[in-house]
C-alpha cells in the first residue's frame, strides 16, 4: 500500500471574484524511500502541490490518501494531527522561529519526548549532525542564510516524521552550501519520502529517484530515475502513528513548557505584555479601593456598637434601672462584667477626640471609648494606670499626627475632659474605628461628661456676696491637673468677689430603642459650690479655641457627681458583658423570659426608605463607575495587546505547519500571557502595601480585605483569558499557508 496517493485532486483558489486554478487533476502515488523531485516554471503550482500534500492547503477535486484512507472529510484538527504525525516541511524562506535558539528550534519537533534530559540529547545529536553544534545558542534571527537553513533540517528531523517536503531549499543559498543540504538531505530520505520542489534540476540530479514536471497545474511527467526497495514502517514510525494519535496530558504539558519558552524568547515583548497587566491590575485596584464603599449596600444594619458578648438590657415599662438593680442582673445573669452607662459604645458623636495641630490649629478624630480591651503587646509606650491616661488605637493616618516611635502630642480632649496619651498602638484596616482605652472611672468621666457638655447645655451662674449674679457660662472642662472637689474659672480669680457657683442640669430619660415615650419626663439637679470648692492656683489648659469666658473647669469628681445624679433618675439602658456572642445569646434569652427587653449587639434594625434609597443610589453609582472603568481597562488592554498580534502570527503557523499539536500552542498562548500576569499580581501587593502602610496614602483609599483581591486577582485573569481567546480565534481561523511569513508562491 502506498504511503501516500493522490487521485484526481484539484486546488482552486478564489480571489476577488477571481477564480484561478492551483492544481488540477492530479494522480500521484508515493512511497517510502523515494527522493522526489518536483520541477517546472514559476507558478505552475508546484509550491501548491506541498501545501496540498502537507495539509496546509485544503484541496476541492479528487482525494488524498494517507496510508490508504481517504482526508476529503478531515476537519481542521484532523489536519494538524495529519501535519503531526506525517509531515516535516523545509522552507525556501526557512521560516524559522528567530526569537527562539536554534537547540530552541530543534527541541520544539522532540516535543513527545516528555523526558527533557532525552529532548536535549536527542536535539544536541541533531544539531550535531547537520554542523550547527557551535550556534545551539545563537537566536535564529542572528544566523545566516546557511546555518537557517541546517537548522530547519535538523528540525524536520527531529519529528522523524515519514514525510518530508523541501520547497525551494536551496533557493537562497550559494552554490557550496546549496550542494551540502542536497547531500543532507539525499542522507536523511532513506527511509521516508522525500518530495523536493526545486527549480534547479541539476542540483538533486545525482540524488534523485523520480522526477515529475508540473505545467499549468496539471502533471506533465512523472520519470522514474532508479527503483527503490519497499520500506517497511520502522517501530519508531510505527509508534509515531499509532500512540501519538491520542490526545492526552502530554500536550498541556508541552503547551506549558512552550507558553514559557515564548515568555522568555520575546523579552521586550514580554516586558510590554508585563506592563500592559500592571498597568490593568492596578487600575482595577485603585478603582476597587475608591468604590469599595458600594458594597455596603449589601452589608447589614446594627443597632449597636458590635462587641463579642455584648447583651444590651432595657425595661418593658420604661422604669429606669438603678445602679444595685444592674448589678444584681450581672450577678444573678452571670456576666462577667457590666456597664450602667453605655453610651459611648453607641452612640457615634459621642466619642471625638479633639488633637492640638500646632500654632493654634487643632483637628477632631472619630473615637470609640472603651476600658475593658487589650490591643496586645506591641505598642508604643504603655496602657493607662491613672484615671486621666489614655491609650489611643489609630488608624496609621494619625501617625503624623502622634508620632512613630515616640508620643509627640501629650494630651488630648475628649468631650472637653483634657487627658495625657500615654500609648499608642496604629492599624492599617481603615474600615475599622479608633478607639480610646480608658480606665473604668476615666471611662465614667467621658461618659458624664458627655451629657454635661454634648447631650445638654447645663446653666452655670457665678454668684458674689449677697448672692449678686455676676454673669453666666455655659460650658464645662474637665481637668485631671485640678485637686478632687475643686474648680477653676478662668480669667476670674478667687478675690474678684466671686463666692459661689450655682449649676443647673438636667436631662430626659434615655433609651436607644426609643420604643416608649418619655418626652415629658424631664430630670434635673442642681448644684452649688462655695469657696471651698475654688482652686487655689492658677491652672493651665488648653482650650483649643474655646472663649474663657464662656467657660468653667471641673476636677472630674465632681463632673461625676453632677451627671450621675441626673443619670440615676433618667438613664434606663444597660451592657451585660459575657465570654462569647453565644453565651450572650442564652444570658438574652433568659433576660427576656424575665421580664426586660434584652438583645445582643448582633441585633439589626430595618432602616428607614430614604436612607435606603439614598445608600442604593450611592452603592448603584460605585459599582457603575466601578464596572466602566473594568470596560475601559478591557478596552485598552486588548488594543495594545491586538496590536501585537502580528509578532506571533508567523512563529504560531510555523508551528502549526511542523505539526505541533494546536492544543499546545493554545495552551502556550494563555500560559504567556498568564506569566505577564505575575508581576501585575505583585504590583498590586506592593501597592497595597504601600498604600496602607503610608500615613499620607493609607486615608484616601479604602482599605482592602482578601476577598477584594481576590475580585482583582480572579478579574485579571479572565480578563486576560478573554483577551487571549480572541487572539487565538484570530491565529487559528487563517489557514497556515496564509499566516505563515511571506506565504507560499501558487
Amino acid at each position: 500500500m502506498a504511503l501516500l496517493t493522490l487521485k484526481d485532486v484539484g486546488k482552486i483558489y478564489v480571489s476577488d471574484g477571481n477564480v484561478s486554478v492551483g492544481i488540477r487533476g492530479v494522480n500521484l502515488s508515493f512511497d517510502r524511500g523515494e527522493f522526489v523531485a518536483v520541477t517546472g516554471k514559476s507558478g505552475s503550482g508546484k509550491s501548491t502541490l506541498l501545501n496540498v500534500i502537507s495539509g496546509m492547503d485544503s484541496y476541492e477535486e479528487g482525494e488524498l490518501y494517507i496510508e490508504g484512507q481517504p482526508t476529503s472529510h478531515y476537519m481542521q484538527y484532523d489536519w494538524e494531527q495529519y501535519r503531526k504525525e506525517y509531515i516535516s516541511f523545509i522552507f525556501q524562506d526557512y521560516n524559522i522561529i528567530e526569537s527562539f535558539t536554534v537547540l530552541q528550534n530543534v527541541e520544539l519537533s522532540l516535543m513527545h519526548i516528555s523526558d527533557k534530559k532525552e529532548r536535549r540529547k536527542r536535539a544536541l545529536e541533531l544539531l550535531d549532525r547537520v554542523g550547527m553544534t557551535s550556534h545551539i545558542k545563537h537566536k535564529g534571527s542572528k544566523l545566516s542564510g546557511g546555518q537557517k537553513q541546517r537548522t530547519v533540517i535538523a528540525r524536520a528531523l527531529a519529528k522523524d516524521s515519514p514525510i518530508i517536503l523541501a520547497d525551494e531549499p536551496t533557493g537562497n543559498l550559494d552554490s557550496a552550501t546549496s550542494k551540502e543540504i542536497i547531500e543532507l538531505l539525499r542522507e536523511v530520505s532513506k527511509d521516508k519520502l522525500l518530495i523536493v520542489v526545486t527549480h534547479n534540476f541539476e542540483q538533486v540530479e545525482q540524488c534523485a529517484t523520480r522526477h515529475i514536471r508540473v505545467f499549468d497545474g496539471a502533471i506533465e511527467s512523472d520519470h522514474v530515475i532508479s527503483h527503490v526497495e519497499a520500506v517497511k514502517e520502522t517501530a519508531s514510525q510505527e509508534k509515531l502513528s499509532k500512540s501519538e494519535k491520542r490526545r492526552g496530558s502530554g500536550d498541556i504539558r508541552n503547551g506549558i513548557a512552550l507558553g514559557r519558552a515564548i515568555f522568555g524568547a520575546t523579552p521586550k515583548l514580554s516586558f510590554f505584555f508585563c506592563m500592559l497587566m500592571i498597568i490593568g491590575a492596578l487600575g482595577i485596584f485603585l478603582v476597587t479601593s475608591l468604590c469599595a464603599s458600594a458594597s455596603e449596600i449589601f452589608e447589614k444594619s446594627y443597632m449597636f456598637e458590635r462587641i463579642d458578648g455584648r447583651v444590651i438590657i432595657t425595661t418593658r415599662d420604661g422604669s429606669v434601672i438603678s445602679s444595685e438593680d444592674a448589678k444584681k442582673l450581672a450577678d444573678d445573669f452571670g456576666a462577667d462584667s457590666y456597664l450602667r452607662y453605655d453610651v459611648l459604645l453607641d452612640e457615634e458623636y459621642a466619642n471625638r477626640a479633639k488633637i492640638s495641630l500646632g500654632g493654634g490649629r487643632y483637628d477632631f478624630i472619630d473615637i470609640r471609648c472603651t476600658y475593658n480591651e487589650d490591643f496586645g503587646d506591641d505598642i508604643i509606650g504603655r496602657y493607662p494606670k491613672k484615671d486621666g491616661e489614655v491609650f489611643l488605637y489609630l488608624p496609621i493616618s494619625q501617625q503624623d499626627n502622634f508620632g512613630k516611635d515616640a508620643i509627640e502630642t501629650d494630651k488630648i480632649q475628649l468631650n472637653n475632659v483634657e487627658v495625657e496619651v500615654v500609648g499608642i498602638k496604629y492599624f492599617y484596616d481603615n474600615n475599622l474605628d479608633a478607639k480610646c482605652l480608658l480606665t473604668e472611672k476615666g471611662f465614667d468621666t467621658i461618659t458624664a461628661m458627655y451629657y454635661l457638655c454634648v447631650r445638654s447645655y447645663p446653666n452655670i451662674t457665678l454668684y458674689g456676696n449677697s448672692d449678686k449674679n455676676m454673669g453666666n457660662r455655659n460650658m464645662i472642662l474637665s481637668s485631671y491637673d485640678l485637686e478632687d472637689s475643686k474648680i477653676f474659672i478662668p480669667d476670674i480669680s478667687k478675690n474678684n468677689g466671686v463666692s459661689s457657683v450655682s449649676i443647673d442640669a438636667s436631662y430626659q430619660k434615655y433609651d436607644y430603642y426609643g420604643s416608649i415615650d418619655h418626652s415629658n419626663d424631664v430630670f434635673s439637679v442642681q448644684k452649688i459650690f462655695g469657696e471651698e470648692y475654688f482652686s487655689d492656683g492658677k491652672l493651665k489648659i488648653n482650650t483649643y479655641g474655646e472663649p474663657s469666658s464662656s467657660i468653667i473647669v471641673m476636677s472630674p469628681d465632681l463632673v461625676r457627681e453632677i451627671a450621675f445624679e441626673v443619670l440615676e433618675k433618667s438613664y434606663r439602658q444597660m451592657s451585660l458583658f459575657y465570654e462569647n456572642n453565644e453565651e450572650a445569646s442564652e444570658a438574652a434569652k433568659k433576660l427576656y423570659d424575665a421580664g426586660y427587653i434584652a438583645v445582643t449587639s448582633e441585633a439589626t434594625y430595618e432602616p428607614d426608605a430614604f436612607e435606603i434609597i439614598v445608600g442604593l443610589i450611592s452603592g448603584i453609582m460605585m459599582a457603575f463607575l466601578w464596572v466602566m472603568a473594568i470596560i475601559f481597562l478591557a478596552f485598552f488592554i486588548g488594543l495594545c495587546s491586538s496590536r501585537t498580534l502580528g509578532a506571533f502570527k508567523g512563529d504560531m503557523a510555523i508551528m502549526r505547519s511542523m505539526g505541533i499539536p494546536v492544543r499546545s500552542i493554545k495552551v502556550g498562548m494563555y500560559v504567556r500571557m498568564l506569566m505577564a500576569l505575575i508581576p501585575a499580581y505583585i504590583c498590586v501587593c506592593a501597592a497595597a502595601y504601600l498604600i496602607f502602610t503610608s500615613p499620607s496614602a493609607n486615608e484616601h483609599f479604602v482599605y482592602l480585605y482578601a476577598w477584594h483581591y481576590a475580585v482583582i486577582f480572579v478579574g485579571m485573569l479572565l480578563l486576560t483569558v478573554r483577551i487571549t481567546r480572541k487572539q487565538v480565534k484570530k491565529l487559528f481561523d487563517t489557514s497556515v499557508k496564509k499566516s505563515l511569513k511571506g506565504g507560499a508562491a501558487e
